[in-house]
């Protein structure tokens, strides 16, 4: 099985010059905590929920509405193809120890693979699964 079979293809992305409150309103809209950050087109980024808490709540910055998106951003991202094969990035997720892959194509981000993505896609069965599920619904 291909990732562009598993993967989730609506994704909501935001800029580096965005805020961490619209960053925390796509989150919300979405039923999220992971947003890519792009730039004319290109990846330059991921902005998850820990980032926020960890970046910008523990380091006790002050007004953390408007901190931007490329001040807390993880710019080292790990991706996948679309035709890379399923089992071979559910290796790459845990060997990263990740649990959300953009999937680029030509350089652009035509998807994104979660863990969800790979449990249900491999029709996976037992209570780890459906913990799994039950967390990342809508993944």
């Amino acid at each position: 099985m291909k990732v562009r079979d598993a993967m989730a293809k609506t994704i909501s992305t935001a800029s580096p010059t965005d805020t961490v409150r619209r960053l925390a309103s796509v989150m919300k809209k979405e039923d999220c905590g992971f947003v890519p950050v792009v730039e004319e087109g290109r990846l330059v980024g991921v902005v998850t929920d820990r980032d926020i808490v960890l970046r910008c709540l523990a380091n006790g910055h002050g007004d953390i509405g408007h901190e931007l998106a490329a001040e807390i951003m993880s710019p080292a991202v790990v991706t996948v193809a679309p035709d890379d094969d399923l089992e071979e990035a559910a290796h790459r997720m845990a060997r990263s120890e990740v649990r959300r892959l953009p999937v680029l194509e030509d350089g652009h981000i035509v998807g994104i693979l979660s863990l969800g993505n790979v449990v249900q896609a491999t029709e996976d069965t037992g209570p780890a699964v459906e913990a799994v599920l039950g967390v990342t619904h809508g993944a």
